[in-house]
C-alpha cells in the first residue's frame, strides 16, 4: 500500500467513525426562582440558572434580581411565584403576571401586568382587560423592548367571542353579546353549577374551553350536582351537542376548571380527578397520568411515595409534587418537591431528572419561589 492509499484509508475511516458517532448532547438551564433571605422587608426575588451539560449538574449562576413590591405600594410589581411561568425561544421569561426578563441581556424588558396570550417571532401578544384601562391587545417588539397597543380593532389574538354564563339564576343560561346588538341566548338550560359547599370563598362559575373562535365545551351539572355532562356549543348556529359524561362525582374541594395539555387536548379538572375530553370519539375518559410534556407523564393519585412520574412509558421514580407546576424539556424535567408529614407539607427544594444521566440530582432550597422553565444554550 502506498502512502497516498494509506492516507486515504485513514481519512474514510475516519469519516465513517465520525458519521457513526452520537451527536454531541445538549445542554440545557434550569431557570428557577428564589425567595431573597430577607424578602418579608425587601420584597425581592432572585432568578437563577442551574446549567447542565451531558445531563449532569454543571454550575449555577445568578440571572437578575427583581422587586416584587415597590417601596411604599402593596400591588405586584415583577413576580416570578404568581401564576406559571414560561420560556420563550431559550431567551425571554415570562412571569404569570405578564412580567417579561431578558435572560441574556439579564434586565426586565417589560413591567407592564397584562395577560400573555402568545409569542410569535420577534414579538409577543399581550391583552388588557381592565375596568379603568378598557380591553385592547398590546404587542411587545422584542429586538427593540417597544411595547405598543394594536390599533386596528379588528385584530383578535385569543379564540373565542363575548359568551357569558348567567349564573343568577337556578338553571344557569349561556349568552352571546355581538358587537352592536342585543344579546343572544345560545343555551336556555346550562345545568345548576357545582357543589361549592366545601369550596373557600367558593361563587357560582360555569368555565368554559374555546376549541376555536365559534366552538366551546363546558361543564352542565345535574340538579343533584353528583353528575355533570360535557357539552360543545357552536355559536353561529346557536346548538350544542353532548361529547361525554361523568357520574357518582365527590363533593369537591376546588372549582372546576379546563386547561390545555401539552398536545392542545382539552383536559377537564373536577372532584379531584382529571378528565381527557376527547372530541373526535365523543368520549370523556378519566386520567390516571398526567401529560406534562416531552414523553413525561405524572401520576394523577398521589400515594405513600408521592406521584408516581414515568418517561415514555417507563417508571424513573416517586415524588410528592404538583404535576401542573411541572417543567419539562427533549429529555430533562423539573419540580418543587415536598416532604410531607402527616396533614403536613414541607418544601424541600427542586428535584431534577435528565435521560443522559438518567439519575435524579436534587437541590435543598426553603426558599425556592418556582421552577421556571428549561432553556437550551
Amino acid at each position: 500500500m502506498n502512502r497516498l492509499h494509506y492516507i486515504l484509508l485513514v481519512v474514510f475511516a475516519a469519516l465513517l467513525l465520525f458519521s457513526f458517532s452520537p451527536p454531541p448532547a445538549k445542554r440545557f438551564s434550569l431557570l428557577v426562582a428564589e425567595y431573597d433571605v430577607a424578602a418579608a422587608q425587601n420584597h425581592q426575588q432572585h432568578l437563577w440558572r442551574y446549567n447542565f451539560e451531558g445531563g449532569l449538574y454543571s454550575t449555577k449562576e445568578k440571572v437578575i434580581t427583581v422587586q416584587a413590591q415597590k417601596p411604599g405600594e402593596k400591588s405586584s410589581y415583577v413576580r416570578l411565584d404568581l401564576g406559571n411561568c414560561q420560556v420563550y425561544r431559550d431567551r425571554w421569561v415570562v412571569s404569570g403576571i405578564g412580567n417579561v426578563i431578558d435572560v441574556q441581556q439579564k434586565k426586565v424588558i417589560l413591567d407592564q401586568k397584562d395577560q400573555f396570550v402568545k409569542g410569535s417571532g420577534d414579538s409577543m401578544v399581550f391583552y388588557t382587560n381592565d375596568i379603568i384601562r378598557g380591553k385592547y391587545y398590546s404587542v411587545l417588539d422584542l429586538k427593540n423592548g417597544a411595547y405598543a397597543q394594536v390599533k386596528s380593532p379588528a385584530y383578535k389574538a385569543i379564540k373565542g367571542q363575548d359568551v357569558e354564563p348567567d349564573c343568577s339564576l337556578k338553571n344557569y343560561k349561556i349568552h352571546f353579546y355581538p358587537a352592536s346588538a342585543a344579546k343572544v341566548e345560545l343555551v336556555r338550560d346550562a345545568g345548576y353549577g357545582e357543589d361549592l359547599s366545601r369550596v373557600p370563598g367558593g361563587r357560582p362559575q360555569l368555565p368554559f374551553f374555546w376549541l376555536d373562535n365559534t366552538n366551546f365545551v363546558y361543564p352542565n351539572f345535574s340538579q343533584e350536582k353528583n353528575y355533570v355532562a360535557l357539552y360543545k356549543v357552536n355559536v353561529p348556529g346557536k346548538s350544542q351537542e353532548k361529547i361525554g359524561e361523568i357520574d357518582q362525582l365527590a363533593v369537591p374541594r376546588a372549582a372546576c376548571r379546563f386547561f390545555s395539555d401539552p398536545d392542545g387536548n382539552p383536559v377537564f379538572v373536577c372532584s379531584g380527578n382529571y378528565y381527557l375530553v376527547d372530541l373526535k370519539k365523543k368520549k370523556v375518559s378519566v386520567l390516571q397520568y398526567l401529560p406534562v410534556g416531552n414523553g413525561f407523564e405524572i401520576g394523577i393519585a398521589e400515594t405513600a411515595k408521592g406521584h408516581a412520574i414515568r418517561y415514555k412509558g417507563q417508571d424513573i421514580g416517586n415524588y410528592f409534587c404538583d404535576p401542573e407546576k411541572t417543567k419539562t424539556a427533549e429529555g430533562c424535567i423539573a419540580f418543587t418537591y415536598e416532604m410531607v408529614i402527616g396533614e403536613e407539607r414541607y418544601l424541600q427544594g427542586v428535584a431534577t431528572w435528565t435521560s443522559v444521566a438518567a439519575k435524579w440530582k436534587s437541590f435543598d432550597n426553603s426558599d425556592v419561589a418556582a421552577v421556571v422553565g428549561w432553556m437550551e444554550y
